[in-house]
């Protein structure tokens, strides 16, 4: 996908992300909610996938969140099927020192899933170059002060709740979870974004200009919607 509309509003305006019969999801309902929505070049879900370009999406990740993050914390998601980047993401994490990390198994599928800290986002993001995005999966950057041991009890839970659950909730964990970040960013399977301000955010533009700056670094073409959901 090279192609992207963009679309924003509160959270709970948003049918396809926000179900109000999940309480997890009523804190954040009434966050600004930008979505970046790329535009299938086919319905047929193979050809879809190889319209994705791995550099334009990691470009894109870096671009936009290093000028959002710069040099402070972030924690970073990788959830992706047993064999696929977010495993090999985990071994090169076992090889490092000094980088808060956790590896779990997600869900029925039992999918890889490695949460990581990354103290200085602008320093630190080149080590996700060969990991996003991943095979069949999606990833999360939260911008947060909350130290990394909360999250990782916070993602241990919810694996263990994923193993109960009928349907796939890993959406929802992720969004939930922005009550407790500055910014959250979150990649679904399909390659479409969504970001989620908290109330402390007041400068919604400079953001829009960030996801400008950065789809134009990537090669990205970018249409906005504004005014879409009021």
């Amino acid at each position: 996908m090279k192609d992207y509309v963009v679309q924003s509003g509160p959270l709970r305006t948003f049918d396809s992300l926000y179900d109000n019969r999940y309480d997890k999801l009523r804190p954040v309902g009434d966050f600004h909610t930008i979505c970046i929505i790329g535009k299938p070049v086919t319905e047929r879900i193979a050809i879809q996938s190889m319209s994705r370009s791995a550099s334009q999406e990691i470009t894109f990740l870096t671009a936009l969140f290093t000028e959002l993050a710069g040099g402070n914390n972030v924690i970073f998601g990788l959830r992706d099927i047993t064999g696929g980047k977010a495993g090999e993401l985990a071994k090169k994490l076992f090889r490092l020192d000094g980088v808060p990390w956790h590896k779990a198994l997600y869900g029925a599928t039992e999918d890889d899933l490695v949460v990581m800290e990354i103290k200085n986002f602008a320093a630190g993001v080149g080590m996700l170059r060969d990991f996003v995005p991943p095979d069949e999966g999606s990833f999360f950057c939260y911008l947060t002060a909350i130290p990394f041991d909360a999250f990782q009890i916070y993602w241990d839970r919810s694996v263990q709740a994923s193993l109960k659950s009928r349907d796939d909730r890993f959406r929802r964990d992720v969004m939930a979870l922005a009550i407790e970040a500055k910014i959250t960013l979150w990649q679904d399977p399909d390659g479409s974004y969504t970001l989620m301000l908290n109330p402390k955010v007041k400068d919604v533009e400079a953001v829009e200009r960030a996801i400008t700056a950065a789809g134009e670094k990537a090669g990205m073409t970018i249409t906005f919607a504004p005014g879409l959901f009021g």
